[in-house]
């Protein structure tokens, strides 16, 4: 009875030691390469806020309007702008003043380059040709950027 247990015990069958090593190794170089790709932001395109940044630096013009809604005057800002995933510009100002845009409404920044107008009203700043300010831009995820637009004389 006893040798009829023992030859029970021998004959089951499992997973060899060199393959459940093989199979630990292939699992941790995947969890490494999953960790390795979002500290880099390899996989940022599958969730979490997407990174704005300025390309260059933008301009700061003195601009007449006149179409359906008015005649008027105001500083236009044109920038150029990088982002990684779809984002809305929901405010915008001018760092050191109480100036805000008035033209910014409904833009939203996609996956590449996006190029940006925003209008701001001409009283309360008075900006000098040549100078460079820069533009704090409140994003719908939360995040505000801040860029410099340089004041060109347009005459």
């Amino acid at each position: 009875m006893m040798s009829l247990k023992l030859k029970a015990k021998r004959s089951k069958k499992g997973l060899s030691g060199a393959v459940t090593a093989l199979i630990l190794v292939i699992a941790s170089v995947i969890i490494a390469l999953v960790v390795v790709g979002f500290a880099f932001g390899l996989f940022g395109a599958l969730g979490g806020t997407p990174t704005v940044t300025q390309v260059g630096t933008g301009i700061l013009e003195f601009v007449h309007i006149n179409n359906a809604t008015g005649n008027y005057y105001c500083y236009k800002a044109i920038l150029t702008l990088k982002s990684t995933g779809n984002v809305q510009i929901v405010s915008a100002s001018i760092v050191g003043t109480s100036v805000t845009a008035t033209g910014y409404s409904t833009q939203t920044l996609t996956t590449g380059i996006n190029t940006v107008t925003i209008d701001f009203p001409t009283t309360g700043f008075n900006p000098q040709p040549g100078a460079t300010y820069q533009i704090s831009i409140g994003l719908s995820d939360g995040t505000t950027v801040q860029v410099p637009v340089t004041q060109i004389y347009v005459g």
